[in-house]
């Protein structure tokens, strides 16, 4: 575990101020100024017309075309006819120590445009070696304005793929369609609103990623691809929320009811989001970019050594699933002192309290099946820690009450669900949980939420957001999460931060697969599952399957049981986007290299150059000769490497592996 504070300050920084700083006059049509990245692949061209426009290239070819952005408050568009009064550009090259995460330290190396315009704003650009990102920059004489829109688009030219989300959610697969008109017809963002992370390919080779980071006291960024012929794509925000009302899935959410003109009620000295493009002709670059937690605002708090990210003993999934013992599994003191008992057992740190323990109005009034002074004081005893689960509107509501009666529980984490919403006030209550469960050292896991932009490292408590069709779907869905889509997430929604899938069933079936809430059915081989554990970041990992079915296979539940769920270092050896990955984690002196495919069976030639040079045991876990078949079947394999190895490893279609790599 690291407790390194994320500051930059005191990071290894070397900027370099250089070129120039313009006073000009109104600016002339045909200027323009260019930032590149520190290894010059990448540019961004910014053109000065009516508005401002830039354009993006890499390896010296565009990937996108000139888009416009401009930000309209109090009625007075940011950007329009903009005149420059100076332009510097900047080189930084430092380290940011994390508290948790993918590596201990991120090497953060950009070059940075800032234009100054009359009208006291700004707009930053930072190119960095895997992509680019802009935001405007306030500095208006008035305490609060009204931000009306702001205008974000990303232009391409015809004959563009895209891969977007197929529904209204971040709980969906990616589907591939072409931008043209006519493979969207009559696209309709009132229904179709387009979620982010999507991945757009401009060039046969390249790929770029649209998101956004530092999203704070703000709404979300989606996207609209209109009915227009040109393949435009806008951004569009939810509007300030006037009045709400009760609503969502059972009534946990207040959703906007009454909306405003205008999407944000905000300061007039302030920054705003980043609109960040991955750009890579690399597919391992999307499944490995820093990018979002890079362009986020440092930790804010003082002492981190209390933050412990680990493993989790859940009881949802399975269903509260109880055998061999002589009490009703359910939301009962028993199942949950049950539970701790499993945890203590697999030195798993936390257990989970999910769904009807309390009121879903009011958080202090406790389901009486559950003593939960009972439960904590058992769990203390075994060295296990509880969260707890609530509706984030709910917890927002009574956030001191509330968050004051867990902590004197003993309850040292909260997850928090449905939210339903993205407009400012939406996002704002994030930051509000975050720094309300901080202020009395509790974890936070947002689940039913909106994507992360970085919060978590404003906030490293905030240590997992949900924003992805994870295992839960299993139960509700037939083919939702397919190998497919599992293969998928370490290119999307793995480049926002971390996930909350909840890896680990064990009813592994490669087709045939039916809904059941209990005990459901994963597809893919159980190698597939288990390297989960290691590709996904999940800094609270959930073993979402029973304790009795985990039981019955000591040997996979003590090797999953040991795996950390936070990194010193990751190198993405080998990737296909959307078709196979091969991931290394580096954990002390020692090393986790896990591989899923799709639908597709693969053979990998593995290669240990990247470790340093000696002596390693390694233990195998892999898809048995039958799991082309059945999906159970698994095999170990025990053997020495060095760093000159190159093994080869099979994987069966929906198949997967993983490798632990200890030094003697």
């Amino acid at each position: 575990m690291r407790f390194n504070l994320d500051v930059t300050t005191k990071s290894l920084i070397s900027v370099v101020l250089f070129l120039f700083t313009l006073h000009v006059k109104p600016i002339l049509a045909e200027e323009n100024i260019r930032v590149s990245s520190p290894n010059n692949e990448i540019s961004v061209d910014i053109t000065f017309r009516e508005k401002i426009y830039y354009t993006v290239s890499f390896k010296n070819e565009r990937v996108m075309e000139a888009s416009p952005l401009s930000l309209t408050i109090d009625n007075k568009m940011l950007g329009a006819n903009p005149k420059l009064k100076k332009s510097a550009l900047t080189s930084v090259d430092q380290t940011i120590n994390t508290v948790w995460g993918n590596r201990s330290v991120i090497k953060d190396q950009y070059n940075q445009l800032v234009l100054d315009f009359d009208g006291n704003y700004s707009v930053e650009f930072r190119a960095y070696n895997t992509g680019v990102a802009y935001r405007f920059v306030t500095r208006l004489k008035e305490k609060q304005v009204i931000v009306s829109n702001e205008e974000v688009s990303f232009r391409f030219n015809f004959g563009v793929d895209a891969w977007l989300m197929k529904e209204k959610s971040y709980e969906s697969n990616y589907g591939k369609t072409r931008l043209d008109v006519q493979e969207m017809i009559n696209f309709n963002n009132k229904k179709n609103k387009i979620y982010l992370p999507i991945v757009i390919q401009p060039k046969p080779n390249v790929k770029v990623v649209i998101t956004e980071a530092g999203l704070y006291d703000y709404p979300s960024l989606f996207l609209d691809r209109g009915n227009d012929y040109e393949n435009f794509l806008n951004g569009t925000f939810e509007k300030y929320a006037l009045t709400t009302r009760t609503g969502g899935f059972s009534n946990y959410a207040q959703l906007p009811e009454k909306e405003a003109d205008y999407i944000a009620v905000t300061s007039g000295n302030r920054e705003y989001p980043w609109r960040v493009l991955v750009v890579s002709d690399d597919d391992r670059t999307f499944a490995d970019c820093d990018m979002v937690y890079q362009l986020s605002k440092p930790c804010e708090l003082k002492e981190t050594n209390w933050i412990k990210p680990g493993k989790v003993a859940w009881d949802w999934w399975h269903d509260y699933a109880v055998e061999g013992k002589n009490f009703k599994g359910g939301v009962n003191t028993e199942t949950y002192l049950y539970h701790i008992d499993f945890a203590a057992k697999y030195n798993l740190e936390y257990i989970l309290i999910d769904w009807l323990w309390t009121d879903k109005y009011d958080l202090t009034l406790i389901n009486p099946d559950v003593d939960i002074k009972k439960i904590t004081a058992y769990a203390e005893s075994k060295n296990v820690k509880v969260i707890v689960w609530c509706p984030g509107h709910t917890l927002h509501q009574q956030l001191d009450k509330a968050l004051d009666l867990f902590a004197s529980y003993g309850i040292v984490g909260v997850k928090a669900d449905f939210f339903g919403r993205e407009d400012q006030t939406g996002i704002k209550m994030y930051e509000d949980i975050a720094r309300a469960t901080a202020k009395r050292k509790m974890l936070i896991d947002f689940h039913g939420a909106a994507k992360p932009t970085g919060l978590s490292r404003t906030f490293p408590n905030v240590i997992n957001y949900e924003a992805v069709a994870g295992n839960e779907w299993n139960k509700l869905n037939a083919d939702k999460i397919n190998v497919n889509h599992k293969v998928m997430l370490p290119f999307t929604r793995g480049l926002q931060g971390p996930m909350d899938f909840t890896p680990g069933g064990m009813r592994n079936i490669l087709s045939g697969h039916h809904v059941r809430f209990t005990l459901p059915l994963v597809l893919g081989t159980r190698s597939n599952e288990m390297a989960l554990f290691v590709i996904y970041n999940e800094p609270l990992k959930m073993l979402c399957d029973a304790p009795s079915v985990y039981e019955r296979e000591p040997d996979i539940t003590n090797f999953i049981s040991k795996i950390p769920t936070t990194w010193d270092d990751t190198k993405i050896l080998q990737a296909e986007f959307g078709s196979y990955i091969v991931s290394a984690r580096k954990t002390g002196k020692n090393w986790y290299l896990a591989a899923i495919t799709g639908e597709h069976a693969k053979t990998i030639t593995l290669d240990f150059s990247f470790i340093e040079p000696g002596k390693y045991k390694a233990t195998i876990l892999k898809d048995g000769p039958n799991a082309d078949r059945i999906g159970t079947d698994y095999v170990w394999d025990f053997t020495e490497i060095t760093e000159k190895s190159t093994p080869k490893i099979s994987m069966a279609s929906g198949g997967g592996f993983v490798v632990f790599i200890k030094k003697i």
